[in-house]
């Protein structure tokens, strides 16, 4: 009785991520792994679905751990796609650091800071672990032309 249940609640873990994926119930591939005999062999049944549907195909072990089959393609468009979106994520968040800190020129800032961050790169410092705000104003300090003398203005409208 148990057996059906593990069973059921796998199915149901599994439509429920298809629903969100936008497969539908006639395109969800389920194949099952059991033991065989030889200890370096196992069999992969056809539970529901069909060999053609489309991916992500959905696994479930002897210990009834759901997994995941896709192609190496869809991987690697997957691993791209991730890699252009920490890319985007990264050059909202220089934009961000950049505008805090008033420039005249936004672009001659861009380009001094990516500079500053490709050299930060080469010396094996990752992206992710650049603290944006504090090299703007490292940057504001080096080079405060590239940015407005708010304290200036301030004088001047008194």
């Amino acid at each position: 009785m148990k057996e059906l249940e593990k069973k059921d609640s796998c199915l149901e873990k599994i439509d429920k991520f298809r629903k969100s994926l936008g497969i539908k119930k006639a395109d969800q591939t389920v194949l099952e792994i059991t033991k065989t005999n030889n200890e370096n062999e196992k069999t992969l049944s056809l539970k529901s679905g069909h060999w053609q549907a489309p991916e992500p195909w959905f696994v479930v072990d002897e210990e009834d751990k759901i997994h995941t089959m896709i192609s190496l393609q869809s991987l690697k468009n997957m691993l791209e796609g991730l890699k252009d979106l920490q890319k985007e994520n990264f050059e909202l968040k220089l934009e961000k650091a950049i505008y805090q800190q008033i420039p005249i020129d936004f672009n001659d800032v861009w380009v001094v800071a990516m500079d500053e961050i490709k050299k930060q790169a080469k010396q094996g410092l990752v992206e992710v672990n650049i603290n944006l705000e504090q090299l703007i104003s490292k940057i504001k300090e080096q080079h405060p032309n590239l940015f407005m003398d708010m304290q200036s203005l301030a004088k001047v409208v008194q």
